[in-house]
């Protein structure tokens, strides 16, 4: 007879608990999967982590799985989500994944979105059988070691929430999760602005800076800007790479500029109630 696995609220750990959890119950995944707990609270604060919602399941008082649920407004998603190899195959993921489906409807919300790696194909067999429809394919993306033309300009550093404002006013404008503009402003990045209508976000890193978001106006697309402002990007940032949430159909751009798309490609997925 096996041990009841039981849900708690994952308020109860701290950022370096729940890093440490989450690093340990991906264990054998698809990918190779670290996290600590500085970054735990920087990423999933920025996309505006639920503590309450979000849960971590016991089993024997031992962390078997983990799911991270950030939230706004009506609309939830699921940021994280892995169990121990000794659970998988036997119908847990089925059951803790119903059961944050019944949490979200229970709350109100209108819908919950995810992002699966392609390849994962029990765990995107399992979404599918849940309800949850793929949307569209994210990719990213990384610099080589030229860029294939010289642009001048001028990249003028501005305050993150400033670019993040002017993005939402496009009301056209839907973007994943992790490039959204609400994320992006509170991540510990820089903002830069070309000629007062081609914005970009990078996180800074001395070995790996990331690029999170390239934005143009909508009045000046078409003109050459987003193809000015990725190239000079590339030049200041050495080793530059963007996040894996770039859609799929803006690939061509990064091409154009010298970059290279990365392996691993996931598909977003969205349940609605």
């Amino acid at each position: 007879m096996h041990t009841p696995v039981i849900s708690h609220a994952a308020s109860n750990w701290n950022s370096h608990q729940l890093a440490h959890i989450l690093t340990h119950c991906f264990e054998g995944y698809l990918v190779p999967f670290n996290i600590d707990g500085d970054t735990f609270a920087t990423r999933f604060s920025a996309e505006d982590i639920s503590l309450n919602d979000s849960k971590v399941w016991l089993q024997d008082g031992e962390p078997k799985a983990l799911a991270a649920i950030v939230r706004r407004g009506q609309t939830s998603r699921l940021a994280a989500f892995a169990i121990r190899p000794e659970l998988r195959g036997q119908g847990y993921g089925k059951r803790f994944i119903q059961q944050l489906i019944d949490e979200a409807q229970a709350r109100g919300d209108r819908q919950m979105w995810l992002e699966v790696i392609v390849g994962n194909d029990s765990a995107l067999a399992l979404y599918k059988r849940m309800g949850f429809v793929c949307q569209q394919t994210l990719v990213g993306f990384h610099a080589t070691g030229s860029t294939l033309f010289r642009p001048t300009g001028e990249l003028l550093e501005i305050d993150p929430l400033l670019m993040a404002k002017k993005m939402m006013t496009d009301s056209r404008l839907r973007l994943p999760w992790l490039s959204a503009p609400e994320t992006l402003y509170k991540l510990p990045g820089k903002a830069y602005v070309l000629d007062d209508v081609a914005y970009a976000m990078v996180v800074p890193n001395a070995q790996q800076p990331k690029l999170r978001m390239l934005y143009v106006d909508t009045a000046t697309r078409g003109k050459g800007y987003a193809k000015k402002l990725l190239t000079l990007l590339h030049e200041r940032f050495p080793g530059l790479s963007t996040a894996g949430s770039i859609p799929e159909q803006v690939a061509p751009l990064y091409l154009s500029c010298g970059y290279r798309q990365d392996p691993v490609t996931q598909y977003e997925m969205l349940l609605k109630f």
